[in-house]
């Protein structure tokens, strides 16, 4: 999928039951459309992972909302230009996540700061994070004879995007275009990894961004539904032969998406 797309334009494709490819250009132009449509409908300017950098004013508490989620790590946290540590046990000073959820939709979390308070200011709180859905450390062990290939098993949904691979002990391997050696993968564009010889029977922990299965749905009955309307554009209902009447629904929203959109929607301002 092209980066931000909620869905493939094969997916596209099976759902509709278009087998030509007449209409190729346009369906990517739809599902570009729609996946932008569907981030600002929920209010949220990205899904997959991403770095991100957010200001907030000072509220004089002890906790801040952050505006994107899930949080998959946090960077670091400054109050007026002063770097905070980060909190090393449960009752330690310092910054502390909030927990997140496993499966997606998530909740929204929240800065914690132990034995202080996010002093009062405009602007003068820094914190830099990683946020979006991804699968972080996903195990397995290296096959020991060819193909050394590896699939993601994307529990929640279609692989997006990939965000590094790791040896059990933390040690990151390098990625590389093809041949990998050992301490290198190769990434075959779609949902596989390709391995070296010489990793055969090391326990590795996969990372990857994915559009959760909700929101690519959503994705699909949305472009599917513009792709129809060409069809009857202005069309409110249509008559065959004075017997039968046709209504169309008129939304721009179909009703299905706006259901299923609620629980991914951020309700703060951003």
């Amino acid at each position: 999928m092209a980066q931000g797309d909620l869905v493939s334009l094969a997916q596209l494709k099976a759902h509709l039951g278009v087998q030509s490819n007449g209409d190729d250009l346009l369906l990517v132009g739809l599902i570009g459309q729609i996946s932008r449509a569907i981030c600002a409908y929920i209010n949220r300017p990205f899904v997959w992972p991403r770095d991100v950098v957010d200001h907030f004013d000072g509220n004089g508490r002890a906790l801040i909302q952050l505006r994107n989620w899930p949080v998959i790590s946090v960077s670091s946290v400054s109050i007026d230009g002063q770097n905070i540590p980060q909190a090393q046990t449960p009752l330690g000073v310092g910054w502390a996540l909030e927990p997140g959820e496993i499966e997606p939709p998530g909740a929204m979390q929240k800065i914690l700061l132990r034995g202080a308070t996010f002093s009062r200011g405009w602007q003068n709180i820094t914190i830099a994070y990683r946020a979006g859905y991804q699968i972080s450390n996903e195990a397995f062990v290296a096959p020991a004879s060819g193909p050394f290939l590896v699939q993601a098993a994307q529990p929640f949904g279609e692989f997006a995007c990939d965000a590094g691979v790791t040896y059990a002990n933390g040690q990151p391997l390098t990625r590389v275009a093809a041949n990998p050696a050992q301490g290198q993968y190769a990434f075959d564009g779609g949902d596989g990894y390709f391995f070296s010889t010489a990793d055969a029977g090391q326990t590795l922990l996969l990372n990857y961004g994915y559009a959760p299965a909700d929101l690519a749905s959503c994705a699909l009955e949305w472009a599917a539904d513009r792709y129809r309307y060409r069809e009857r554009i202005a069309m409110t209902s249509k008559s065959l032969g004075g017997q039968e009447t046709t209504a169309f629904r008129i939304s721009a929203v179909p009703d299905y998406v706006a259901v299923a959109l609620r629980n991914y929607t951020r309700v703060i301002p951003s």
